[in-house]
């Protein structure tokens, strides 16, 4: 089985929330989700994007839905919205080459 990826970007219309606050959901999130990372990083002050990197295909599909909902309702709480996102098998990650 292959890695996957999921890639998206965000507009956050007040600011993307800070690093400690982000980090806080990261805890959060962590033993609740099969992902082996997620990576999110700033872009300018409205925008951010993240990366999931899921063990396989089949374990970041089984997560899509749970994800949805879980978007739903951050987005309800903030106002922030998905810009694009993007999914696919890894071809190579570098600290495993």
């Amino acid at each position: 089985m292959a890695k996957y990826a999921i890639h998206t970007k965000w507009s956050w219309p007040n600011g993307v929330p800070s690093a400690e606050t982000m980090q806080s959901r990261h805890r959060e999130l962590r033993s609740k989700t099969k992902a082996e990372d997620i990576i999110w990083f700033k872009i300018d002050e409205n925008t951010h994007q993240s990366v999931i990197i899921f063990s396989s295909e089949e374990d970041a599909q089984e997560e899509h839905a749970k994800r949805q909902k879980m978007r739903k309702q951050t987005i309800e709480e903030t106002g922030h919205s998905l810009v694009e996102e993007t999914m696919g098998p890894i071809l190579s990650i570098m600290s495993e080459a």
